[in-house]
């Protein structure tokens, strides 16, 4: 299980613009040693190919996929605003959870991530909040109402796929299924387990919690189902 700790936390913190939020927050993962000092440049990089903006007050800065090798060790660390700092126009940031992530570790505290999105008053109290383990409980310890998506019937047209080792389906592969899935006019939904979810979604495939070499199931029922083959 990946741990966060009060070390990897500035709370009570303000930003300049996105940029600027992006290199404190990496700064707390060099400074813990998750990554080198190049990484955070690779963080800002990222930005530009493609928004990590969750929703709700909240983002998800990481670097890009060809620089992992600047990664010592899958860890993420949280910069709180609790005046918000502008991520894209219209869209403030007040928690910023920077990732340096090797492999699947951090899948579970985006799943946790997802599951606080709609919940106003929990995200209110992170961003507020002057003691970190509000942030540390709620990134960690999910409640038990937070087991993730609800099962519900398989569609007509469905498609195993199986992910690589070490590839699971975190915001930048999910990010691709959920634009993939808006060109059909049908539903599309992804089933893990017991658990779907709606592929038109980012929320709702994050709290999947989809980690490398497992197998899901692309569901489709519509009018351009038949094509998901």
């Amino acid at each position: 299980m990946l741990t966060l700790s009060k070390e990897n936390i500035k709370l009570q913190a303000s930003a300049q613009n996105k940029e600027d939020a992006i290199q404190q927050v990496g700064k707390l993962l060099v400074q813990s040693g998750y990554m080198q000092a190049d990484y955070v440049a690779s963080m800002l990089r990222r930005e530009q190919v493609a928004n990590t903006y969750l929703g709700n007050g909240i983002a998800i800065p990481h670097g890009l996929p060809d620089d992992r090798t600047l990664i010592h060790q899958t860890g993420i660390a949280v910069l709180q605003l609790p005046a918000g700092v502008e991520w894209n126009a219209g869209e403030a940031v007040r928690l910023v959870v920077g990732i340096a992530a090797k492999s699947d570790e951090h899948l579970e505290i985006l799943a946790n991530l997802t599951h606080v999105l709609g919940d106003e008053a929990a995200i209110q109290q992170m961003a507020t909040t002057t003691e970190p383990f509000e942030i540390i409980r709620r990134l960690t310890q999910p409640s038990a109402s937070s087991s993730g998506p609800a099962s519900e019937p398989d569609l007509a047209h469905a498609v195993e796929v199986e992910l690589p080792p070490g590839a699971g389906l975190h915001a930048r592969p999910a990010t691709v299924l959920v634009n993939l899935a808006k060109e059909f006019q049908s539903e599309i939904r992804v089933r893990y387990g017991q658990q779907t979810a709606n592929a038109k979604s980012l929320i709702s495939l994050l709290k999947l919690g989809v980690e490398g070499g497992q197998t899901m199931q692309l569901m489709a029922d519509g009018a351009d189902a038949t094509e998901l083959h």
